[in-house]
């Protein structure tokens, strides 16, 4: 998914996966080749269904973006089931 820094909107990359030895954390790959570890309340991510940037914690919450069942990567819900349910089996 298209990420970026919600205090530093300029600085843009990618993200789909948490990272799975911390909490709250999502590993993101930046435009310029870096990779870190980010809280997810400081990325926000490009909801293609909306056609909007949404902070990643609101887009969980809102069920934009849902887990894989070993929460371990993250995506929009490819049907309505799986937004209501929260995961995809």
């Amino acid at each position: 998914m298209k990420a970026r820094l919600i205090n530093k909107p300029h600085i843009t990359g990618e993200t789909s996966h948490f990272n799975t030895h911390a909490l709250s954390e999502v590993l993101m790959g930046f435009d310029d080749g870096d990779l870190d570890s980010m809280f997810v309340s400081d990325v926000e991510v490009y909801v293609e269904a909306l056609k909007e940037w949404k902070p990643l914690s609101l887009a969980f919450k809102d069920h934009d973006v849902i887990t894989d069942n070993y929460n371990t990567c993250f995506f929009e819900p490819d049907n309505e089931e799986d937004r209501k349910r929260g995961y995809c089996e």
